[in-house]
């Protein structure tokens, strides 16, 4: 009769193995809990600095670029940078704050084109500068998920390329430079930017107004529109930092109450995102998706009440 020895050493490898996949899995399972636990969907808006009398056309050239870029470079700079092109699925398990990079991403692009069109240049058949113009159609129209390294730019670089174009462009206002950047904001140019502020808040409204939308989808929804949102608040209190007319012809408190909304907006951040009983009417089950599209809307409304006293 033959006797086998048992293959401890197969057996010890297999081990082995079992231990480092269950490593891997633990250390990703914790990196995604660290993701959730530090990132957030309810960053501080955009706080302009007050211009005295003596103000520069540069000091105002760098408040309308940083209210353009608050948002998506306080996403960028967050500890764990920009989230939807991370790899190992960690955007289809953090979908919300996914979602809100999204929505910033999709607010900034046509904030930087609308802002770049009217305060960089004399008149709508002057030259837009050249960096202002890479930013809005080279680098933020970057796909939001594009991951890359080295030679290969990632949406993060080409957003942050975005960034330093708008910073450049401002830093150069008055400054006798060849490339002196332009600045020049007319009525007719601030009243541009507040119809941009409310088409996307009336889009945002859009993604909402779906009586289907399912509880499992609303969160998504929501935090998409945040994003817009927030972005929108950023852009807003520039040009009420850099053209007082805007408080003064608008209304303190049409300008105070869009602030507010912008602002319960920006901090909305329920535990568990629920859709009520659109389908049922199911009155048992809060609705989310309600609450913050009646805020939105309001916001929307102020903004275009303040256009319209504007136009008097």
């Amino acid at each position: 009769m033959n006797f086998h020895k048992p293959n401890f050493k197969l057996n010890s490898k297999t081990g082995l193995v079992g231990k480092i996949i269950l490593g891997i899995v633990g250390i990703y399972v914790l990196y995604v809990l660290a993701v959730g636990l530090v990132s957030s969907t309810c960053p501080e808006h955009y706080t302009a600095p007050d211009l005295g009398d003596n103000a520069t056309d540069q000091d105002k050239a760098m408040i309308l670029a940083d209210a353009v870029t608050h948002s998506l470079e306080t996403e960028l700079d967050s500890f764990f940078g920009w989230i939807p092109n991370d790899l190992l699925f960690v955007p289809k398990i953090l979908d919300n704050i996914t979602s809100y990079q999204k929505g910033v991403i999709y607010a900034t692009r046509p904030a930087s084109d609308i802002v770049a069109k009217t305060a960089s240049r004399y008149g709508k058949n002057d030259t837009m500068d050249p960096r202002l113009v890479d930013a809005t159609s080279r680098y933020f129209v970057y796909s939001s998920e594009v991951w890359g390294f080295w030679f290969v730019y990632d949406a993060e670089g080409k957003y942050k390329e975005g960034i330093r174009n708008w910073k450049s462009w401002a830093a150069s206002v008055d400054s006798g430079a060849k490339n002196a950047g332009v600045y020049n904001v007319k009525t007719d140019d601030v009243y541009s930017i507040l119809k941009y502020c409310s088409q996307m808040l009336e889009y945002a409204l859009g993604t909402l107004n779906n009586e289907k939308i399912s509880h499992f989808d609303s969160d998504n929804n929501i935090y998409f529109a945040k994003g817009i949102a927030a972005v929108v608040d950023d852009v807003l209190r520039g040009i009420i930092a850099v053209d007082k007319e805007v408080v003064v012809r608008g209304g303190a408190e049409n300008v105070q109450a869009a602030l507010d909304r912008l602002d319960y907006i920006r901090n909305f951040n329920p535990w568990y995102v629920v859709a009520g009983g659109n389908l049922s009417g199911d009155a048992m089950l809060p609705n989310h998706v309600a609450s913050i599209a009646r805020h939105i809307d309001v916001a929307s409304n102020r903004i275009n009440d303040i256009m319209q006293s504007m136009e008097k």
